[in-house]
C-alpha cells in the first residue's frame, strides 16, 4: 500500500486550513503596507479586527475583507466630499 492512500495522510489533508489567519507580517505583505502604517492605524482607530494568540496579533481572514471594504468606503466618501 502507498503512503499516498494511507489513512493517516487522508486525515491530514482534511484537516488543511481553508481560512488563514495573517500574522502582522503576513497582512502587511498581502495589504503592500508598512508595519508602521498598521500600528497608526489601530492607534487612530481604523486598523484591522485582530485577536492575540499569546502575545502575536493574529487577523482573521474575514477580519482582513472588513476592513478592506471600510476603507473603500472611506475612499468613496472622501471622493464624494471633495467632488462638492
Amino acid at each position: 500500500m502507498s503512503l499516498e492512500h494511507s489513512p493517516a495522510r487522508s486525515r491530514k489533508a482534511a484537516a488543511a486550513v481553508v481560512d488563514p489567519t495573517y500574522t502582522v507580517d503576513s497582512f502587511c505583505a498581502a495589504e503592500a503596507i508598512s508595519r508602521a502604517q498598521l500600528y497608526r492605524a489601530w492607534r487612530e482607530g481604523w486598523g484591522p479586527d485582530y485577536y492575540l494568540n499569546g502575545v502575536e496579533r493574529r487577523i482573521t481572514t474575514a477580519a482582513r475583507m472588513r476592513w478592506q471594504a471600510q476603507r473603500e468606503a472611506a475612499a468613496r466618501a472622501k471622493a464624494a466630499g471633495e467632488r462638492e
